[in-house]
């Protein structure tokens, strides 16, 4: 008889850290207007206590558990405004994420007959002795898809941006930069715990199609929060890429691009709210002139534009890098990385014009927004200057070949965001009516689940050819 048992290894910590280190900031972003509202802060803290769970435990019906209960609370949270669209977003969200625990409980169910556990531990060193047969196979597939749910996948991720949209700016920078990593973190305990590598070469065509498609979405949008939102896709897309491997300098510098966007998207997220609730409006062709009404704030937005599209001297650049270092010799998936970077330019070059033209607002300073932002914005450079101690330390790994202050990195760097201005002059600020109909791509929830069943039946297919 095996109790149920809490696991902590280097990930585990590391994601602790993460996750304390974030609430602090969406605590101290939002404590000026949420100090008095008690419920808000309830079931803020309350998350985190749950997601603490969810990041320690061994047992996957524990952590069946605590994932249900970060889903509801979640909801309750992006649904806090109360208005139609956050309530119909929010139980969108709801929904979608029950269905896919749905499958988690059936591959939990089918892991559980073959082993007679529930145990992590146990269920690896039983598979191990059992072998890949087919019932384990369908066991870890059907967690895979509430994974890829979770996760926000290709081709089930259309929940993330309407919850992120509908979500006050607190919690969709939680949402992004925190809560939509433990899909990851269970992505790679999972793999882990299988072993099962015939997925791997899937995962990383998953990952591709998830950035790319990520970044036309991103493209086509004019609210600043729904771009922000489906560059998360595009950067679990890229994170997906590095993970696939489960191994090497890709699986490494994957895992500290969990980190690394969870300080620049949170830190996004924040400063599109601030000035959502300056300029009141989210269509980024009204908000102009934001430099100028928005000094502080706007330094530290462009601090955050500059590490998620991999400028050296910022926390995005080093985890990309790592990355493309691991695709080394592959030209294929070299070309694939450079795309999705070139692609996250295009879109932070069109978001930059927020920050010039004249455009008079009332200059409301919020001091807790802009510590908040200030605290991310120093973690991105620290992070981007002085990563060797810290990935030294807590993933035992060299990073000497990641050189912040060459200048063939400026010069590539410079040379991508050129060629994405251009880009963005002569096709996407033109609005052709492709990219109009791309806005405006409302799938429904019927056609979400069949994409659900489509992605399940893809792994089917490629366990059995492969």
């Amino acid at each position: 008889m095996v109790s149920i048992s809490l696991r902590n290894d280097q990930l585990s910590i590391s994601f602790i850290f993460l996750s304390i280190f974030i609430w602090w900031m969406v605590l101290i972003y939002s404590w000026e207007k949420r100090k008095h509202d008690f419920k808000f802060l309830f079931f803020l803290l309350f998350l985190e206590g749950t997601f603490l769970g969810l990041i320690q435990t061994n047992d996957i019906f524990n952590l069946f558990v605590f994932i249900e209960i970060t889903t509801i609370i979640s909801t309750i949270l992006i649904i806090y405004k109360k208005d139609g669209y956050s309530v119909r977003s929010g139980l969108y969200y709801l929904l979608f994420n029950s269905v896919g625990t749905i499958f988690y409980l059936l591959g939990l169910i089918f892991i559980y007959i073959t082993t007679g556990s529930l145990n992590m531990d146990i269920i690896s060193e039983k598979i191990s002795y059992i072998g890949e047969n087919s019932v384990i196979i369908l066991s870890y597939i059907f967690i895979m898809a509430a994974v890829g749910v979770k996760s926000a996948f290709f081709p089930v991720y259309n929940w993330l941006p309407k919850a992120h949209g509908a979500a006050p700016a607190s919690i969709s920078a939680l949402l992004s930069g925190l809560l939509i990593k433990s899909g990851l973190y269970a992505f790679i305990r999972f793999n882990k715990v299988y072993n099962i590598d015939i997925m791997y070469d899937l995962f990383f065509i998953l990952g591709c199609l998830t950035a790319i498609s990520g970044i036309f979405f991103a493209l086509s949008q004019k609210d600043i929060k729904q771009i922000l939102a489906f560059h998360t896709i595009s950067q679990i897309g890229i994170i997906l890429m590095g993970l696939s491997s489960m191994s090497g300098k890709t699986y490494i510098g994957g895992i500290i691009h969990i980190f690394n966007h969870a300080m620049f998207k949170s830190l996004l997220f924040m400063g599109a709210g601030y000035i959502i609730n300056v300029y009141g409006t989210r269509k980024i062709t009204d908000i102009r002139g934001v430099f100028k009404n928005m000094p502080i704030a706007s330094c530290f937005m462009i601090i955050g534009m500059l590490s998620i599209t991999g400028a050296p001297l910022f926390n995005g650049f080093v985890s990309k890098t790592i990355i493309k270092y691991g695709f080394k010799g592959n030209t294929v998936k070299t070309i694939l990385l450079y795309i999705i970077n070139l692609g996250t330019g295009i879109s932070f070059v069109k978001m930059s014009q927020i920050f010039f033209g004249k455009f008079k607002v009332q200059k409301l300073r919020n001091y807790h927004h802009e510590l908040a932002m200030l605290i991310l914005a120093m973690m991105c450079i620290i992070l981007g200057n002085f990563y060797m101690p810290l990935t030294k330390g807590f993933f035992g790994v060299e990073l000497s070949f990641v050189k912040v202050t060459d200048i063939v990195n400026w010069i590539n760097y410079m040379v991508s965001i050129g060629i994405g201005y251009l880009i963005y002059k002569k096709i996407i600020e033109k609005d052709y009516n492709i990219i109009k109909r791309l806005r405006h791509l409302n799938i429904s929830f019927g056609s979400t689940n069949f994409m659900l069943v489509v992605f399940i039946f893809i792994m089917v297919v490629w366990s059995y050819v492969y």
